[in-house]
C-alpha cells in the first residue's frame, strides 16, 4: 500500500495534493505534517502530525520519526523550503524521494542565477540584471534600448514575492526601498528584468532516471486578487486551462535537460510570452508540484500525482499521453472553495440564461 506523507497540511497546496492522491485506484493513505497547529486542523490527511518548521534543525528528525512510525514510503514536499531541508538531508531518508539533484535545487531557487543559466544555452528566459544597489538602477535601465515596463522582483521566494512591473527608475528605486525598509529584502535581492505580456503557461512534468514520465501543459487565464496590485497578476490562478502548447513544451523539456543530464523529479516551470509570441521560462521550481492549478494534473487518462508516488515504490505506471492531454479542461478557483475541474462541454450544463426584455427609450 502505498503511504503518503506531505508537507504543509492544512493549507491549500496540501488540500489539492491530497484530492489528487485520493483519485489513485486503490487510495493510499495520506499522512500531514505542519508546524503551525491553527492551519493543520484544517488538514485532510488520515492522520496529522505537529511538527517543527523547516527551517529547524530538528525538522528532518521529525519527518524520519513519522516514516518509521507511519511507514511512510512517498513524501511530497508543498512549497520550496521543505523541498530544500529534503534535498540537503537526502542520504538520511531510506526511501526514494525522488528529488531532482541538489544542485539543481539550489539552482531553481535563485530565479537570478537560472534566468544566466538558461541564456548562456540559448533557452528562452527574459533579460535580467541583479540590482547590486540603488545606484545601478540607472546603468541597468539604459541596457535596455526600447522604452516600457521591465519586471522587478526578488530573486528568491515565491508567490510572486516583491514582484512589480515599473516603468521607471524612480518608480523602480521607490519598491524597492519600500520592501527594503518594510520587509527587510535586501536591495541586492531584487533583480529587473524584461517585461513579458503575452500568454501565461505552466508546464508541469515529471521524470525518473533520465525519462519522461509526463509532462502537462497549462494556460492560466486569470488570478486571484489582481486587481489589488500594480501588475494585475499574481501566482496564484483563479481560472486556468489544459492547453496543447507544443512550444512551451519544448522549451520545458529543453530546459530540464539542460539543468539535468538525468532528471529525475518533479519540475514546475512558469513560462510567458514575449511581444514575439515566444514562451520564455521565467522560473522553474524542482522538487515540487504547483499549489494551485494541481487539480487539473490529476484528469484525463493519466493522474500525474498518482505517477509520482507509484514511481516513488517503484511501481511505475504505464502512462497514455506522456506530453499531455491536448482536451480542455477548466479549472476554477476561489478563496474558501474546493477547486472544480470541468471539461468544455460541462461548462454549460445546468446554467439557464435569462431573456430579458429590450429596453426602449
Amino acid at each position: 500500500m502505498i503511504r503518503v506523507l506531505v508537507t504543509g497540511a492544512g493549507t491549500g497546496s496540501s488540500a489539492n495534493l491530497m484530492r489528487a492522491l485520493r483519485a489513485m485506484a486503490p487510495k493510499p493513505f495520506v499522512v500531514g505534517v505542519n508546524d503551525d497547529r491553527f492551519v493543520l486542523k484544517l488538514s485532510l490527511a488520515d492522520r496529522s502530525y505537529l511538527g517543527p518548521e523547516p527551517a529547524n534543525k530538528d525538522y528532518v528528525d521529525a519527518l524520519l520519526a513519522i516514516i518509521r512510525r507511519e511507514r511512510i514510503n512517498v513524501v511530497m514536499a508543498t512549497d520550496d523550503n521543505a523541498v530544500k531541508a529534503l534535498s540537503d538531508a537526502r542520504v538520511r531518508f531510506p526511501i526514494e524521494l525522488l528529488l531532482p539533484r541538489p544542485e539543481t535545487i539550489e539552482l531553481c531557487q535563485d530565479k537570478y542565477a537560472l534566468t544566466v543559466f538558461l541564456r548562456r544555452r540559448n533557452i528562452p528566459a527574459p533579460r535580467t540584471f541583479e540590482v547590486k544597489s540603488l545606484r545601478s538602477l540607472e546603468a541597468i535601465f539604459s541596457r535596455f534600448s526600447r522604452r516600457g515596463l521591465l519586471w522587478c522582483r526578488a530573486r528568491r521566494g515565491s508567490r510572486s514575492l516583491a514582484a512589480a512591473p515599473v516603468a521607471t527608475i524612480e518608480q523602480a528605486r521607490a519598491w524597492i526601498t519600500q520592501w527594503r525598509d518594510l520587509r527587510g529584502v535586501k536591495v541586492s535581492d531584487f533583480t529587473l528584468g524584461e517585461y513579458l505580456p503575452g500568454r501565461h503557461f505552466i508546464v508541469q512534468s515529471v521524470w525518473h532516471e533520465g525519462g519522461l514520465l509526463r509532462a502537462q501543459s497549462i494556460e492560466v487565464l486569470s488570478y486571484f486578487a489582481a486587481g489589488n496590485n500594480p501588475s494585475g497578476t499574481f501566482s496564484l490562478s483563479c481560472l486556468a486551462k489544459t492547453v496543447a502548447a507544443p512550444e512551451a513544451l519544448q522549451v520545458t523539456l529543453d530546459a530540464v535537460r539542460a539543468i539535468e543530464q538525468h532528471p529525475s523529479g518533479a519540475f514546475f516551470v512558469e513560462l510567458k510570452e514575449t511581444a514575439d509570441g515566444v514562451p520564455a521560462i521565467t522560473e522553474i521550481n524542482a522538487g515540487r508540484f504547483p499549489s494551485g492549478v494541481t487539480a487539473l494534473l490529476a484528469v484525463g487518462k493519466d493522474n500525474m500525482i498518482g505517477a509520482f508516488a507509484s514511481t516513488c515504490v517503484g511501481q511505475p505506471v504505464r502512462i497514455a499521453e506522456p506530453l499531455g492531454s491536448a482536451l480542455e479542461y477548466y479549472m476554477v478557483r476561489d478563496i474558501d472553495a474546493v477547486p472544480g475541474v470541468f471539461s468544455e462541454a460541462e461548462l454549460s450544463e445546468g446554467i439557464f440564461r435569462l431573456a430579458l426584455p429590450s429596453r426602449t427609450n
